[in-house]
């Protein structure tokens, strides 16, 4: 069975989205943290707000 192909409970596919979640608030910080960005690190910085957010509107959903 590929990894892929392997079921998740709900509460390991919530312990996995807190922690992209987490992992992705402390990357975005640290963008933000800095004076300037080039144009590639802006590119990255919106690609992890968004990922972030949906992170963020994942886990509403699996606790509702």
């Amino acid at each position: 069975m590929s990894r892929s192909e392997r079921r998740t409970s709900p509460s390991e596919e919530i312990a996995r989205l807190k922690k992209r979640h987490t992992v992705l608030k402390k990357r975005v910080a640290e963008y933000e943290a800095r004076l300037t960005l080039t144009a590639q690190e802006q590119l990255a910085l919106q690609k992890m707000k968004k990922e972030k957010l949906r992170t963020k509107d994942a886990l509403l959903q699996m606790s509702n």
